[in-house]
């Protein structure tokens, strides 16, 4: 049980340790990344897409006042809609602009990021992990004219069809399941899109096709340890559609092997408490960090801390890595 809420997670469990060093990790990251580097969140993008219809006056202000305290995903739903019955194309790439200020702390927090691992998962729209850093950049040791850009591009997969078990064990790759800015008819943005993606499948030939969306989710929560970074608890939704759609069981008392960050202020101890239980039946373990300095700012200090403490070890010849697993088993 969580004892305390502390800055940074110094505890961290040797099974994760195990799992990064075999190269066996992978971070699954979520829009609370991208805000440390100026992109909005999931509440700003939908009031953002939604004043693209008042600008083109689809929508006048008196409508858009009633739509504002709907969740982000019905507003996306009603914006998807209105748009496509008026032929307007939304560009969510403007929208996903960083800011100037923060984008050297972004290009910071991505570093260390890549320093964990090298194929991500991301429920994401925007380009931040496509690209393969040059070096670990700090931003407080950079003036503006000297931030550098990231040249080296990953092995992007963002189409449906695309995310599959097959491509799962390509190297530098990161994986948009929701869709990328690069084609915007892949985003998943409504609530029908989140629907069809996360629709349940047979595999046995029989009435429903196979949704090899889930059979991905499954074999990714099977064969791989996975780290869920910068989902806040007002995402608790996005993280319960895809604990509970990946075949996990509940009833598993085994050792958790996936591991989720999450922000508290020191007050909400027992709310860190019984999220812990609760992660646990999905076979996660919860490593709290306090926003209570910083907000969620301290998440750049914990991510610095993680990639230090660890990163993968060196490349191993397929054969050898399953001798290693079959001693560690």
């Amino acid at each position: 049980m969580i004892e305390k809420i502390e800055p940074i997670p110094r505890n961290i469990p040797e099974s994760l340790r195990l799992a990064a060093f075999q190269r066996k990790l992978i971070p699954f990251i979520g829009a609370g990344v991208s805000q440390l580097g100026g992109c909005p969140n999931w509440s700003e993008f939908a009031d953002a897409s939604l004043n693209c219809l008042v600008e083109k006056r689809i929508l006048n202000y008196d409508q858009r006042t009633q739509i504002a305290n709907l969740s982000p995903r019905i507003k996306l739903s009603v914006t998807t809609t209105l748009a496509r019955q008026h032929n307007l194309r939304i560009d969510f790439r403007k929208l996903l602009i960083p800011s100037e200020d923060k984008k050297r702390v972004g290009e910071e927090v991505y570093a260390n990021i890549s320093r964990l691992a090298n194929t991500f998962v991301t429920t994401n729209y925007d380009d931040w992990l496509d690209q393969i850093p040059p070096e670990t950049l700090r931003a407080d040791d950079l003036a503006p004219s000297q931030s550098q850009s990231l040249v080296t591009s990953r092995n992007c997969f963002y189409k449906r069809d695309d995310i599959a078990v097959k491509n799962l064990g390509i190297a530098n790759a990161v994986f948009h399941i929701h869709g990328s800015v690069r084609d915007q008819g892949s985003m998943v943005l409504s609530t029908v899109d989140y629907l069809n993606r996360y629709s349940s499948h047979r595999i046995d030939g029989k009435e429903n096709p196979e949704n090899e969306f889930l059979t991905f989710l499954e074999h990714l929560f099977k064969s791989w340890n996975v780290l869920f970074i910068g989902y806040g608890l007002d995402e608790m939704e996005v993280l319960e559609y895809i604990l509970q759609k990946s075949n996990q069981n509940p009833k598993n008392k085994e050792e958790p092997r996936h591991y989720v960050l999450q922000g508290f202020f020191t007050s909400d101890l027992e709310l860190a408490r019984s999220l812990e239980l609760y992660y646990y039946g999905f076979g996660v373990r919860l490593l709290p960090f306090s926003r209570d300095d910083r907000d969620w700012d301290q998440l750049i200090t914990v991510i610095d801390y993680l990639a230090g403490e660890i990163s993968p070890g060196p490349p191993l010849a397929l054969s050898k890595r399953f001798e290693m697993e079959e001693l560690l088993s």
